[in-house]
């Protein structure tokens, strides 16, 4: 019974050294070196967004944290003109019942 076991894990183990060498032999005969995946990066533009695009190389860090503060500010005046129109009574809130919300006030 243990010589069965001992097979088990013996051919197991050969399966894993078979594979750990197809993979070293896939990266060491791979064609994309460093030198070129280098070349390719810089030559190709870097961009999250429309309004971030620098040109090919690295994105302006600076120049994406002040469109961010520049859109958080007109989010943070749109919220403000909300809340004094709110509280101002220049908006009316409406609500609407479902009708299953009736069914269930009338039960």
């Amino acid at each position: 019974m243990e010589a069965k076991y001992l097979r088990i894990i013996a051919h197991g183990l050969i399966l894993n050294a078979i594979m750990l060498g197809l993979i070293a032999a896939a990266l060491w005969l791979r064609v994309d070196t460093l030198e070129t995946r280098a070349q390719a990066q810089t030559s190709r533009t870097t961009t999250t967004s429309p309004s971030y695009d620098v040109g090919p190389g690295l994105p302006d860090a600076g120049k994406q944290r002040q469109l961010t503060f520049e859109s958080l500010d007109s989010l943070n005046r749109k919220m403000a003109d909300l809340e004094r129109g709110f509280r101002e009574g220049a908006f009316v809130i409406q609500t609407i019942e479902s009708k299953s919300n009736k069914q269930k006030a009338q039960d």
